[in-house]
């Protein structure tokens, strides 16, 4: 097929392929006893270190084969399976794994092979593993002696406990009430498991168009869906590449095609020393159309439950950078309703994975011409028996039993909307809230049995002046809570505004049946890119640049501050100050605030929740660091990290990982 084809030829080839290929969806189940082996080496891997110090390895297997691995705190940006002989049998834990280390671009550090003499008695494990490294033209080897045993399941969950979509059981970033005690050290967190299922890395640290070579090192995937929780299952979602569209290089300025294909691209092959899967992972970040996955996993061990497989339903978009929205699960009544990256709703049985019905039905694969902005909102809303979502200027009432309209509501057409419910007394509302940049805001209240509107109104223009609103919005009871900006008049010449006259104001309203009564606004919360925030027991937490604001619901009283010099740092610098996309999290008498979530790796700083308090806990000189390959979501919706019964469950850079938080 030649490449130079026009956007209207290859939209009609692409939509002759669909036709002709099976886009049905489908599900896969492993199957084979999952075990996994905790085992602790007195010198481990780490490249950084002059000499190897004690490391903690797991390795998981299906039946006698390996099926996953996790090094903990190994000190690489990104490292990836070469190849594996690793078996467990009776007699123990036998074989070869070679890995392969990237730097932030996806070149090629280092590569290291494990190998494991381990024998066996009963759940417990003894013997030798002989390590070799590989730097350059620099090698070294050394032998371990590594102890272990069968790990156990973690503990049960609390049956109520609960995290079913984007922003947790109340919408408000707050983790179930009446949970355990946390550690008041995040350093004294306990890593329990890697997800057997590979998670590909989230926008922040994936490929771009500029540096493609790095996909050699993260893989291509795509999406920031944060993880969600229901009923002892934690769900993820994300978009893969479909290996069986052509690169469209029409997509991409000349240059492009001339540095990855061709001569300059075997030449690029050939300095890196490219194995067959790094090719293949930098060929996919060209690759026009995706498929959309949705993974369930054991909370208790990370055991991949199901995969299920929806061909050829996104663009496929290869970037760190993504301004749009990132659709987010939402499980509940049995079903998982998952927002694609397409706009449309995925729904698939929640214990079993099998399909059962999308909406808008599907006809043909998606436009690539534009990049997508992602669904309108995180997560849908079901209400009794009816399904909220909306698509373009549309918002839509669908039975979950199998999809059928019920009602539209035509909305005002915004850029932006976000979905949120309102209970006033015993009626559950669906509050549409719009955006548009430069623009004043509407709300409007719909009654969801009917799809009525009950009524519509403009309240200032919500969000902040530049990117998406929607993490910048929740409701409480019958209280919105919302950021809302306030710019300076053009100059009447060039029709441009002084940005450095923009504020931004937490702001809160009572939502009625019949309107919408503001209460206070506060005073300016200046934002670095993406501000933040999070309600919990009658208090608002505002998060800005370099601070975090305590408010009062009610009344919107400054009730606290943490200030720049109350975050860890080390003296006469900044330190882990609020930056750009900072998420918090509320749980129990806990503040969890990652402060910096585009530039780099996951980091965590820990509070009293208290607002008389907002005690620094933990480290006073750094925030932690968790101990993987860590990810982060580049844009102005940050990747939350549900906490549930004192577990806490990040999107790693390969996967996703569970800490046990609990103070014991």
């Amino acid at each position: 097929m030649k490449y130079f084809l026009s956007i209207t030829c290859i939209m009609f080839l692409l939509t002759a392929f669909a036709s002709a290929a099976d886009t049905t969806g489908f599900t896969e189940r492993p199957s084979g006893q999952f075990r996994v082996v905790r085992l602790e080496l007195d010198q481990g891997l780490r490249f950084e270190d002059d000499q190897p110090s004690a490391q903690v390895v797991h390795l998981a297997f299906r039946d006698e084969r390996l099926s996953n691995w996790w090094l903990v705190d190994h000190g690489w940006h990104a490292m990836q399976q070469h190849t594996e002989s690793v078996r467990l049998t009776d007699k123990g834990v036998h074989g070869e794994l070679n890995l392969r280390g990237y730097d932030g671009r996806g070149k090629l550090l280092n590569t290291a092979s494990l190998s494991f003499r381990i024998t066996r008695s009963g759940d417990g494990f003894e013997g030798k593993v002989s390590l070799e490294l590989v730097r350059g033209e620099h090698q070294r080897a050394w032998e371990s002696t590594a102890r272990g045993s069968r790990l156990k399941p973690a503990d049960a969950f609390e049956p109520t406990a609960n995290w079913p979509s984007f922003a947790g059981p109340m919408g408000t970033l707050q983790a179930s009430e009446n949970g355990p005690a946390l550690v008041d050290d995040l350093s004294r967190s306990r890593p329990l498991w890697r997800s057997e299922s590979f998670v590909p890395v989230s926008y922040g640290n994936a490929a771009d168009d500029r540096y493609a070579s790095r996909a050699a090192g993260c893989r291509s995937g795509g999406g920031s869906s944060s993880p969600v929780y229901s009923d002892g299952v934690i769900y993820i979602g994300f978009y893969v590449p479909n290996r069986s569209v052509e690169i469209d290089w029409g997509r991409y300025h000349a240059k492009r095609k001339a540095e990855y294909s061709g001569a300059l691209f075997k030449k690029l092959i050939a300095e890196r020393k490219l194995i067959d899967v790094e090719i293949k992972a930098i060929e996919d970040h060209f690759r026009p159309l995706a498929d959309e996955v949705m993974v369930a996993m054991d909370a208790r061990t990370g055991e991949t439950l199901w995969r299920t497989t929806w061909p050829l339903r996104a663009y496929n978009l290869q970037t760190h950078k993504h301004r749009g929205t990132f659709g987010v699960p939402l499980v509940t009544a049995g079903k998982v309703f998952y927002p694609s990256f397409n706009n449309s709703l995925q729904v698939m049985n929640a214990k079993s994975g099998e399909k059962q019905w999308e909406f808008p039905k599907f006809e043909h694969p998606p436009q690539t011409k534009h990049w997508p902005k992602g669904p309108p909102s995180q997560s849908p809303l079901l209400i009794g028996d009816t399904v909220v979502w909306s698509v373009g200027d549309t918002t839509f009432g669908l039975a979950a039993a199998d999809g059928e309209i019920q009602w539209e509501n035509k909305t005002e057409r915004f850029a932006n909307h976000s979905l949120r419910e309102v209970t006033l007394g015993s009626r559950r509302l669906v509050l549409v809230a719009g955006h548009q940049h430069g623009h004043p805001s509407s709300l409007r209240l719909i009654d969801p049995d009917q799809g009525t509107t009950m009524w519509s109104e403009q309240v200032g223009t919500l969000g902040i002046h530049e990117g998406q609103f929607a993490n910048l919005l929740a409701v409480s009871g019958d209280r919105l809570v919302a950021y809302r900006y306030r710019a300076p008049p053009a100059d009447p010449e060039t029709n441009k505004i002084d940005k450095t006259k923009i504020t931004d104001h937490i702001n809160t309203w009572r939502v009625t049946e019949s309107g919408i009564e503001h209460l206070w606004e506060d005073s300016d919360l200046a934002p670095d890119e993406g501000p933040h925030l999070a309600i919990a027991n009658g208090v608002v937490y505002g998060v800005g640049k370099h601070l975090v604001r305590c408010l009062d619901l009610e009344s919107g009283q400054v009730l606290g501050e943490i200030t720049e010099a109350e975050f860890p740092h080390i003296e006469g610098q900044v330190g882990d100050v609020p930056g750009s996309n900072p998420l918090l999290i509320v749980a129990g008498d806990k503040l969890i605030l990652s402060p910096e979530g585009q530039h780099g790796n996951h980091g965590f700083v820990l509070f009293d929740s208290d607002p008389k308090k907002l005690t620094l806990l933990g480290d006073s000189h750094r925030k932690w660091i968790p101990p993987h390959a860590t990810t982060t979501a580049y844009g102005r919706q940050p990747i939350v990290n549900p906490i549930v019964d004192g577990r806490m469950f990040f999107r790693g850079g390969n996967g996703i990982y569970c800490y046990d938080l609990r103070a014991r």
